[in-house]
């Protein structure tokens, strides 16, 4: 049996490319202890995961192997920006395997290990940061009822956008009920009470072993790594009988703040560690500034990016990195922050460029001014003639020649000798509504009283400045680490100039309230009139399309053009009315009314009748990629949903507002 058990554990690799179900593994990006990671192509939905085969005994146990799929699919439940989402489990060949995100970066083994290398520690805070977000995952975890039982460096990873992602969340704990010895972790970072069989690890036990991957991050070694701990079974002595050793022997930058937290964390007997990983948060937390956990890293290649985890997570050796071949050891420094406030502009469309975290923000000034606001388009009613609908039908350029010959055809029926004049009022009823309806849609006009966008005008007092592209991922990433989107976010694999989607209008918000903080000013998400004002950039809607219109959807197939990828308006905006639709500040109800206004914010409230389970929606205002650019007008398209719905069509930009004298 043991020779068995050996043969199948060191069949690590498969001839790839290889598909399994809708999936199709294309490359081996990562072994260890516990089994080999693949990238893997998700067929069905068309985007990059990863899959990870376990290399242990399971693979000789059906039953086993069907504790793990209930185990991994329990865990995918968990949905967190600080731990690892897990979307499936199968098994292939005997193998049980799991189906999560593909990441990008480092395990903080890894990650340590190399700063060793180039004599260039990781800062108390650096380190600080890192566990704070990894006792975030690890608390929410607790909080459904899971214990991680192997906490380590190598299970904890770090993205290039600087969020750390717990790792193996649910697979110690399927694979630990088949253990021989009944002990589960690794014994440099495990806790004294999993030290002695049958043990019932709690999540103050990951508490411990959180302690200990504090103690390496600080130091680049095992709490217990010398020669007198050269067997597992010492190393487990140790964690039971004796204190890690102080940090002051390592290191004298260490405050003794930091050294007390390590203490009780590590503390040998249960009762005198923390209580919850919430306790451990705010014991860390300090009130100095925040030191970017990369920031040590500047001009230089350290790393390059690791297709996935699971790299040797079972040893503490130093490990083989695969390089990025896009790095630029001669890149210049980081931009420095640019907070200065923010000044009234001068002319439309001037540019101000502001840099936060070493992300550059660049905004275009829109002055005060007035518009008309709405669907500029040709008034229809339903008082009207089918003839004369069909007269409009015909002069609309955005409808295609078979719905107008259709049409046609459908009026020539009306006057067939054969049906009897009650027959011809209720079909021309029908034709006319069908009319309504298929222009109404088409946005080249309006109907007068319905829920359609009548035209009114708009006098804005205030100028403001807006961004000039859709909010991207690089700047989402940078003001929101541990937004509880980013998961749905980093499914979509997409590079970060491309504009964010899967937010809600709630995060929207709450992007805009920390940016604001960051650049000292008022950042807000736009009303409706101001985004339509700057989409329009004070020009005349043509009867044909602009060349902005057209080039807002041509973005490739199902996917958004990345950021200042397409032609800008007359105040240097782009992408404004399509690729992605915007949220606005506004609550949504129908624009009926042709009275004009003066800075309108919207209604108090919500109003969308037809659609009940709607009960809190906001505006979404452009258009989308999907749509056909030769049959949307995008200045005045409107869509809805509630303001905790994520889409993947939705995206928003942010604007500036100046309270100043001269902004009047």
């Amino acid at each position: 049996m043991v020779m068995m058990r050996n043969e199948l554990d060191n069949k690590i690799a498969f001839q790839l490319p290889l598909t399994i179900g809708q999936y199709r593994l294309e490359e081996l990006v990562g072994r260890g202890g516990m089994g080999d990671v693949y990238r893997a192509e998700n067929l069905v939905l068309k985007r990059t995961e990863a899959l990870k085969f376990v290399r242990s005994k399971l693979m000789l146990k059906p039953e086993a192997i069907q504790r793990f799929r209930e185990e991994i699919e329990s865990t995918a439940k968990l949905l967190h920006p600080n731990v690892v989402t897990v979307f499936n489990a199968g098994e292939f060949e005997g193998r049980p395997y799991m189906v999560m995100e593909f990441l990008e970066g480092w395990t903080v083994h890894q990650y340590v290990c190399k700063r060793m290398e180039l004599a260039s520690s990781l800062s108390v805070q650096e380190a600080v940061d890192i566990v704070v977000q990894a006792a975030r995952g690890l608390q929410f975890a607790h909080q459904n009822g899971f214990v991680h039982r192997d906490v380590k460096p190598g299970n904890l990873w770090i993205t290039p956008e600087k969020t750390v992602k717990v790792l193996d969340l649910g697979l110690a704990i399927a694979t630990s009920q088949d253990a021989d010895s009944h002990i589960v972790g690794t014994p440099d970072f495990m806790s004294p009470e999993q030290c002695f069989p049958d043990a019932v690890p709690s999540p103050r036990s990951d508490i411990y072993s959180l302690g200990c991957t504090l103690f390496f991050i600080l130091t680049g070694q095992v709490p217990f790594g010398g020669e007198e701990y050269s067997t597992s079974e010492k190393k487990m002595e140790a964690q039971r009988e004796q204190a890690l050793p102080p940090l002051s022997e390592f290191r004298k930058d260490v405050p003794a703040r930091i050294q007390q937290v390590l203490n009780r964390m590590t503390a040998k007997s249960i009762d005198d560690r923390y209580a919850s990983m919430t306790e451990v948060i705010e014991a860390l937390k300090t009130p100095s500034k925040k030191t970017p956990v990369f920031a040590a890293l500047a001009g230089v290649v350290l790393l390059g990016s690791v297709g996935l985890w699971g790299l040797n997570s079972h040893n503490n050796s130093p490990m083989a990195v695969v390089q990025n071949e896009s790095a630029n050891p001669n890149a210049a420094e980081p931009i420095q922050d640019v907070v200065t406030p923010f000044p009234p502009g001068k002319e439309a469309g001037e540019k101000l460029v502001r840099v936060v975290d070493g992300v550059e923000y660049v905004f275009r000034w829109c002055p005060p001014g007035e518009f008309v606001m709405g669907n500029r388009g040709v008034s229809i009613s339903k008082k009207m003639t089918f003839e004369r609908l069909l007269e409009i039908v015909r002069g609309n350029k955005l409808l295609s020649l078979s719905d107008i010959n259709e049409l046609d055809e459908d009026a020539k029926d009306l006057l067939h000798e054969s049906i009897s004049p009650d027959e011809i009022k209720k079909n021309e009823e029908e034709l006319k509504n069908r009319i309504l309806s298929m222009l109404c849609s088409n946005s080249r006009v309006y109907i007068e009283g319905s829920d359609c966008d009548a035209p009114h005008s708009v006098t804005l007092t205030k100028g403001f400045w807006m961004l000039d592209c859709e909010v991207t991922l690089k700047m989402w990433f940078s003001v929101m680490p541990n937004s509880a989107a980013n998961a749905a976010i980093r499914s979509l694999n997409e590079p970060d100039n491309a504009p964010v989607r899967m937010v809600s209008w709630n995060d929207a918000q709450e992007f805009c309230q920390t940016l604001s903080e960051k650049l000292h000013a008022d950042v807000r998400l736009p009303t409706e009139a101001q985004w339509e004002y700057a989409c329009r950039a004070n020009t005349e809607e043509s009867p044909e399309l602009t060349a902005a219109q057209a080039n807002s959807t041509k973005s490739g197939i199902n996917k958004p053009a990345n950021a200042r990828s397409l032609s800008p308006n007359a105040w240097g905006l782009y992408e404004m009315p399509g690729n992605v639709e915007e949220w606005v500040a506004d609550w949504y109800a129908p624009i009926t009314d042709s009275t004009p206004q003066v800075d309108p914010t919207g209604p108090a409230a919500s109003k969308v009748g037809k659609y009940p389970k709607l009960t809190a929606a906001k505006v979404l205002r452009g258009s989308n990629y999907l749509y056909n650019p030769e049959k949307t007008n995008f200045y005045s398209s409107r869509d809805f949903d509630n303001i905790d719905a994520r889409r993947h069509l939705s995206g928003f930009r942010i604007c500036v507002i100046v309270e100043s004298e001269s902004n009047n």
